[in-house]
């Protein structure tokens, strides 16, 4: 095996739609470096490690190992190249045991079928996690029966395995690797980089800043999928780190900043008083008033997202409680929630809002049909759905041939704006949205932020979750900032005194 390697991606991009995810993305990591990639939410991240991993397969560019055109968009083949994953979403199997996790699909390594096999595969994962000093599990535990944190150790085992077994020094890829980890934990696996560096190249993602400048011997930042800046890790600060990633100047008028006004009343509409949720967040409370544009910021996996869900009752609390009006709230889920006005736009329109078969008319009618149902017979009146339908659709401005087509057929901007439409219809009193304009164009984002002003001058409260500072910034009358699945600040966010990026980001990492 040759003592360096050296992986080159060359003018990679990648879409999804009008998202443009990754745009002429060029790097090269060598065995011995720690290259650290940093960038805030939605910079493309994510997708770069899929490319380089083969989950993803870019829409142009190239990757070459040590000269070598390499197989993009084909897993296997990458790791047989040297190219291992440590990602945020576990992939293991549950019912198999340690060993047969770190080996599984590797099996072969270990020889003949039966027995035999299974016990040299479990020696080899015993050794491997004696020498990680990984001592909380042993190679014949059960994975079903271990904790999130303990479960990320395995697939950390899992990558520095498949690393012990390639032609080829191997390029480890950590995504996010300390998320559920201890102090401790996460001590061990800085020194595992340690160890392995003269025989391996590490590309290192994390939120935690101060991790990324402690471990890395480069840096690259990433923002809007374009690569902002590559600089060696000497003297560089957190406060340089954050003007890099963020670097943009907001539009007051495209966020209709002339039109906030703020709560029209002091009385929350709606708390979270105390609130945790195993494995999301802890000790939270949370006040939004009428009329008040509330915006929660963090990182992806700081718990705003299942915050946002626990005010619309589609997450259960383990610890405090809902109040609503003054009242606390028991047994809180989304119909009940719906029936008292809480209304709920959800990050994943496809797969948790709409009917992509059904038609326009009642993917939008769905959301008060009860409200239209006869008082006496308790019948759908349907010439007031459809009525009522046409309204909104025309309020809207939703674009579609028919109310009948299927919402599946229509843009992302018009599918969403079909959600906004089915809650205009009801007494909505709060309305909980997360990533409201993911996916959608510029025009019908400014429509959408119309819209929302226009329900929070209307008496509304509104909490935003949204994965984009610069939107939290120019929508918000205040940002609640979640750190860790704790608040770690609340900034006043006026139309007269906008906070920057900066001063966000500084909260959120």
């Amino acid at each position: 095996m040759p003592d360096t390697s050296t992986v080159t991606l060359t003018g990679i991009s990648k879409s999804y739609g009008i998202v443009r995810a990754l745009r002429d993305v060029s790097l090269e990591i060598s065995t011995g470096e720690v290259l650290g990639l940093i960038g805030e939410n939605g910079a493309g991240k994510s997708t770069l490690i899929g490319v380089m991993s083969g989950t993803v397969r870019p829409d142009a560019g190239t990757m070459t190992v040590d000269g070598t055109d390499a197989p993009l968009g084909d897993p296997r083949r990458l790791a047989d190249l040297g190219v291992s994953v440590v990602v945020q979403e576990q992939a293991l199997v549950e019912s198999l045991r340690v060993y047969e996790n770190i080996y599984l699909g590797r099996e072969a390594l270990a020889g003949s079928r039966g027995l035999s096999r299974a016990r040299r595969l479990r020696a080899a994962a015993g050794e491997l996690l004696r020498d990680m000093h990984i001592d909380e599990f042993g190679a014949d535990a059960v994975v079903a029966g271990l904790t999130y944190p303990q479960r990320q150790l395995v697939e950390i085992a899992k990558a520095f395995a498949s690393a012990q077994h390639t032609a080829r020094p191997p390029l480890i890829l950590l995504d996010e690797p300390t998320s559920a980890l201890s102090e401790h934990e996460t001590e061990l696996l800085f020194s595992l980089i340690e160890r392995w560096r003269s025989r391996a190249a590490f590309l290192y993602v994390s939120h935690i800043l101060h991790d990324v400048l402690r471990v890395s011997s480069r840096l690259l930042v990433l923002r809007d999928g374009r690569v902002i800046d590559t600089l060696p890790n000497d003297g560089v600060t957190d406060a340089r780190l954050h003007e890099l990633m963020v670097g943009r100047e907001r539009s007051a008028d495209y966020y209709h900043e002339e039109a906030q006004r703020g709560a029209v009343s002091g009385r929350p509409v709606v708390q979270i008083v105390g609130g945790g949720k195993a494995g999301a967040f802890t000790g939270v409370d949370l006040v939004v008033r009428p009329g008040e544009i509330v915006g929660l910021a963090g990182v992806i996996g700081s718990g705003k997202s299942e915050l946002a869900a626990a005010v619309a009752g589609a997450e259960r609390l383990d610890t405090g409680a809902i109040v609503l009006g003054g009242v606390r709230r028991p047994r809180w889920t989304v119909p009940r929630a719906v029936r008292e006005g809480v209304c709920y736009v959800p990050p994943e329109r496809a797969q948790d809002s709409l009917f992509p078969k059904l038609g326009v008319r009642p993917n939008i009618s769905v959301g008060f049909l009860d409200v239209l149902a006869s008082r006496w017979t308790r019948l759908l009146r349907l010439a007031a759905e459809r009525s009522r339908v046409a309204d909104l659709a025309g309020r809207l401005r939703i674009k579609t041939p028919s109310l009948a087509t299927p919402v599946g057929e229509l843009s992302g901007g018009n599918q969403q704006k079909a959600v906004f439409a089915r809650w205009l219809a009801r007494d909505c009193r709060v309305l909980v949205l997360d990533d409201p304009t993911r996916g959608i164009d510029v025009g019908t984002r400014e429509e959408i932020y119309g819209l929302i002003r226009e329900l929070a001058a209307s008496g509304v409260g509104i909490l935003l979750c949204t994965e984009s500072l610069e939107e939290i910034i120019g929508l918000a009358d205040r940002i609640v900032v979640l750190r860790d699945g704790r608040v770690s600040a609340e900034i006043p966010a006026p139309a007269t005194a906008k906070p920057t990026e900066v001063d966000v980001v500084s909260h959120m990492m």
